[in-house]
């Protein structure tokens, strides 16, 4: 049985009907989708954390998807302005009023304060635990993540989720004996109704086929179409959860965040500490100096932080992928070794100026020393940086190929990608738990063990490579990425 604890908001509704309004403007006059603010709306709505919420809104003040695509043609966001159509000004307005006001965090808090029920467990990301475990007075509930639920046996007991998420959720609930509580907004509540309705209407095209009424000689009669209310930004994103692979989606449930590392638009801190200047994306995990996992975004000034790693540990986790899935990551290995090897074609016939005019015409967005690096033997990138580049090599590559072969040769690649960004997130999420572990209990667990660590091996790469530092400033990075150390910025892409 499932059951709504509504979140008010009809105030958030009127946001959403605007946003939507406004990039299906967008879309309609200029002929292009914004396709991050559909990322930040799921990711907002699934927060319960004032600090997130600062963290999205300093997302969009840097984002420059919509400013990058009016310019290509000849208009600035000013246009948009001037005719009260800018979405980003919507979907701020969206993301300061959850931050004012907190609506999920303060229902939510009370509603798992004030009820009781028999054997109750509540579900929440990864990110969000050790926040509701401080604001819980409510002893008798049990707090998992994600990933520990679908290894519990959840019979007899009534489970609570802050979220909904499109077809896996839905499928996920629909089959659970168990007693379900969903505290989520009005527009979480009518997508589930939406994938209810979907449901129906198979059980309905079932039960009113010529075979039954061949058997049971009982015509069925329609009922009538329910008509939900969803938000098409929601549904666009809900869209793309939807075709996930069960690993990311597995992944997305655990940190919803995860969703940050489909927009190409970084937002970037640069950290100064009494030791260097650390250059961090602002959803990387570090630990404090006491062991703990905390994103970079919650750093502040007199923290001291240890870092993670990512060059040194690189190599290992793709080790550990190629093992794991070898298969897969054959794939993998031989799609980032093709556009690699059509980058170094074209550079030996054009050269690395005129390749760069020539690509730059097709609309490549990277600077040309960050080109000059694709396909560079020492370089820890398998992928271009961007998806929109990748594209534009192929179209220099075979230039007599028609855009639809172009799609052809390209999907499988940018499979790849998502599958090797994916999957290194999770592989990596789990050596950062194994580094708190050995920070905090100083057992080695069993990922690092089969890499070769043993507990003295550990301790002096610690030693080496995970200093404390104690941070004097933090500031928002202001310039283009690829102004960064080429090394600096493969590391931000890892």
């Amino acid at each position: 049985m499932i059951n709504f604890r509504n979140i008010p908001s009809t105030e958030i509704d009127e946001f959403i009907k605007k946003l939507d309004e406004k990039i299906s403007y967008v879309e309609s006059e200029f002929g292009f989708e914004i396709k991050s603010y559909g990322h930040i709306l799921r990711i907002a709505l699934n927060t319960i954390q004032k600090e997130a919420l600062e963290n999205l809104i300093e997302r969009v003040e840097i984002n420059k998807e919509l400013e990058n695509e009016l310019d290509k043609q000849g208009y600035s966001i000013d246009y948009l302005d001037d005719n009260d159509n800018n979405p980003k000004k919507e979907i701020l307005a969206i993301l300061c009023y959850l931050k004012e006001n907190l609506p999920k965090q303060k229902i939510l808090l009370d509603f798992l304060n004030s009820e009781r029920f028999k054997n109750p467990v509540a579900i929440f990301d990864n990110n969000d635990l050790d926040f509701i475990g401080q604001h819980i007075t409510n002893k008798t509930i049990e707090l998992v993540t994600y990933s520990a639920l679908k290894k519990m046996d959840v019979q007899n007991k009534v489970l609570i989720f802050h979220s909904f998420n499109g077809q896996k959720d839905f499928d996920y609930l629909y089959n659970l004996d168990s007693e379900v509580k969903l505290v989520v907004y009005k527009q979480e509540k009518n997508l589930y109704y939406k994938y209810l309705d979907q449901r129906k209407k198979i059980i309905e095209t079932e039960t009113k086929s010529n075979d039954r009424f061949k058997i049971s000689g009982i015509e069925y009669m329609d009922v009538r179409d329910n008509v939900t209310n969803v938000s098409s930004t929601i549904n666009s994103i809900v869209s793309r959860l939807d075709e996930m692979d069960n690993r990311s989606y597995e992944g997305y449930r655990n940190e919803s965040d995860l969703l940050f590392n489909e927009i190409e638009e970084k937002l970037i801190y640069r950290l100064t500490s009494n030791k260097e200047i650390l250059i961090l994306e602002s959803n990387d995990t570090i630990f404090t100096d006491k062991g703990d996992l905390i994103k970079t975004y919650k750093i502040k000034v007199g923290d001291k932080i240890r870092a993670y790693p990512k060059e040194q540990l690189a190599e290992n986790l793709y080790h550990i992928a190629v093992e794991t899935e070898p298969d897969i990551f054959g794939k993998v290995e031989k799609h980032s070794n093709e556009w690699k090897e059509k980058i170094r074609e074209l550079r030996r016939k054009f050269g690395n100026d005129l390749l760069y005019k020539k690509l730059k015409e097709k609309g490549l967005r990277i600077l040309q020393p960050t080109l000059d690096t694709y396909g560079g033997e020492r370089s820890l990138r398998k992928f271009p940086m961007y998806n929109n580049d990748l594209r534009v090599i192929l179209n220099l590559y075979f230039q007599d190929k028609p855009e639809i072969e172009i799609d052809t040769i390209l999907k499988p690649i940018l499979k790849s990608k998502a599958t090797y960004n994916g999957t290194m997130i999770v592989l990596g999420r789990g050596i950062k738990q194994e580094l708190r572990l050995f920070l905090k209990e100083k057992e080695v667990g069993e990922i690092l063990q089969k890499r070769n660590f043993n507990k003295e091996t550990l301790q002096n790469f610690v030693d080496e490579f995970m200093p404390i530092y104690t941070i004097t400033s933090k500031e928002v990075f202001g310039g283009n990425i690829e102004t960064l150390e080429e090394e600096t910025l493969q590391l931000i892409e890892l």
